[in-house]
Parts: structure tokens; C-alpha cells; sequence
């Protein structure tokens, strides 16, 4: 009895001590394999695209918007005081960026200009307003009583220094010919210079005596006058744009993009404000650095 008691006894050490070393080495070789694991991923990470810089450069034609001239406080019927129409002119972009993936971001700097070509929808101002018209250019003692006046030449440019920061969604299409989609928001400075002839009409007062007595009457004059507008304003801007990238060589891409561009409203002077907008096609290179 006593024998088979040691019996047990030595085989129930024996089994708890194996399992317990067996315990033990699968902990041990647990951790083992975990630090393998840790150091395998830190050694050879997923692969991640990397991101690539590139700077580009654009230029083209633009075409501005016609541009409604405002009087600041509104006075119902007069607005729009006069509206300008633009010809076709430059337009130039030069950017920093970074593409990832499908995205890219960039710091542009633009400019763009256009003549005045002409203008339209002058206010018919009325006769009780006429005598704060001259004051309004510029025009000040040209008569003893103002009326009003009338645009005969309309003459100038407007032009816009840009920086922006934009975001791009490039789409691939094949043979990594990219098309895509851009916005872009910013600042402007707005440069207009506005060169106008005009008539001015207005009354000369004239008292005489007859007999002891004194009559008034007044004379319709007209007199040519000129003024210059010359505005240099900073004011908020946005564009969105659309276009297409063809590579041409190794980190070299054809760029072709529409553009359209818009500014918030800015002040002329003390009286008027008008914003721009305009429509630009460019064409240039995207080079990878």
C-alpha cells in the first residue's frame, strides 16, 4: 500500500511538474514569438505611398465677367450706377505642391489682367439727385447749381495679383493620363483703373436789376470734365477649376485646365464697390522635384 501510495504520489509530482514546465515554455515561447512579431513589423512596415513634390507653371488667356459699379449705399433705382465689359487678356499661375495618393495640395501665385472694352445700363439719374452727381467724381464748383451728368468714354484695366491655397482630386484614366478637379480659396489684391469723360450739366445764376428791382434766372450750361479711378484693394477670393494631366517624360506632365475665379465685392472709393470674376483656359507644365 505504501508502495503504491509513493507510486501515486511520485506520479502526480511528476505530471504536475511537467505541466507546469510545459506551462512555462509555451509562455516563454509566446513572448518570443511576439517580440518577433513587433520587431518584424517595425523592421519591414506596410508599404505606404510616399508623397511627391512638385512645383508647376500655367499661362493662358482669361476672360473677365461684366462688372456691375455699386453705389455702397444703396439707392433704389440707381444700381447698378454703370456695368463694364472687358476684352480677353493674360492670365498666369505658378504653384508649390504635394501629391498622396489621389490628392494633392498647393500654394499658388497669380495674375491676371484685362481692358476695359465698354460699358453699359448707365443709372438715369434723377434731376432731384443731380446736384450730388459732380461731387460723386470728383466735380466741384463747375457750376452755381449741378443737375447731373452723362458718360461719353469709358476707358481702363483691372487686374488681379493672386495667392492662393488649393486641393485637387486627381482620377486615374489610364496610361497615368490624370483628369481632375480643383478648389481653391485666397486672397486678391485689385487693381482697377478707370479713365472717364463725361459732360456735366448744371445751371449758372444770374441776378440783374431792372427798375429797383432784382430777377433771377439761370442759364443750362454744360462744361467737359475727366476723372480717374485708381483703386488698389485686398479683398477674399475662390476659383474652382477642372483639367487633364498627360505625361510627356519621367516626372513631367502636360497640364490643361479651365478655370473659373471670383472675388468678394471691395471698394472703389467712398461711394462705389464692384468685384470680378472671370474665366481662365491655361495651359503648362507640372514637374516633379
Amino acid at each position: 500500500m505504501v508502495y503504491l501510495e509513493n507510486e501515486v504520489f511520485d506520479v502526480f509530482f511528476y505530471d504536475t511538474h511537467t505541466l507546469k514546465i510545459s506551462e512555462d515554455t509555451m509562455k516563454k515561447s509566446l513572448s518570443l514569438l511576439a517580440v518577433l512579431a513587433v520587431a518584424g513589423v517595425i523592421g519591414n512596415p506596410a508599404p505606404v505611398e510616399a508623397s511627391t513634390r512638385y512645383v508647376s507653371a500655367l499661362a493662358g488667356v482669361s476672360w473677365f465677367n461684366d462688372a456691375d459699379i455699386n453705389l455702397i449705399d444703396d439707392v433704389p433705382g440707381l444700381n447698378p450706377i454703370l456695368t463694364q465689359a472687358f476684352d480677353y487678356n493674360i492670365s498666369a499661375v505658378a504653384a508649390i505642391g504635394c501629391k498622396s495618393g489621389n490628392l494633392r495640395y498647393e500654394a499658388e501665385i497669380g495674375y491676371q489682367r484685362n481692358d476695359l472694352e465698354g460699358y453699359s445700363d448707365v443709372a438715369e439719374f434723377p434731376t432731384f439727385f443731380g446736384d450730388m452727381i459732380p461731387n460723386m467724381f470728383g466735380y466741384q464748383d463747375n457750376f452755381d447749381r449741378a443737375r447731373g451728368m452723362s458718360i461719353d468714354k469709358i476707358s481702363g484695366y483691372s487686374s488681379l495679383y493672386t495667392l492662393m491655397g488649393n486641393a485637387f482630386y486627381d482620377i486615374p484614366v489610364g496610361g497615368d493620363v490624370e483628369i481632375y478637379a480643383m478648389a481653391g480659396v485666397g486672397v486678391a489684391q485689385a487693381n482697377v483703373h478707370i479713365d472717364i469723360d463725361s459732360t456735366v450739366y448744371g445751371e449758372d445764376i444770374v441776378t440783374y436789376s431792372a427798375e429797383g428791382t432784382f430777377t433771377e434766372w439761370s442759364q443750362i450750361q454744360s462744361a467737359a470734365a475727366h476723372t480717374a479711378v485708381d483703386t488698389h484693394e485686398t479683398t477674399l477670393a475662390y476659383q474652382l477649376g477642372a483639367g487633364i494631366a498627360i505625361p510627356i517624360s519621367k516626372g513631367v506632365k502636360l497640364d490643361a485646365r479651365y478655370r473659373y475665379f471670383a472675388t468678394t465685392d471691395f471698394n472703389l472709393n467712398a461711394l462705389f464697390n464692384t468685384n470680378i470674376s472671370s474665366h481662365s483656359a491655361l495651359v503648362g507644365l507640372r514637374v516633379d522635384i
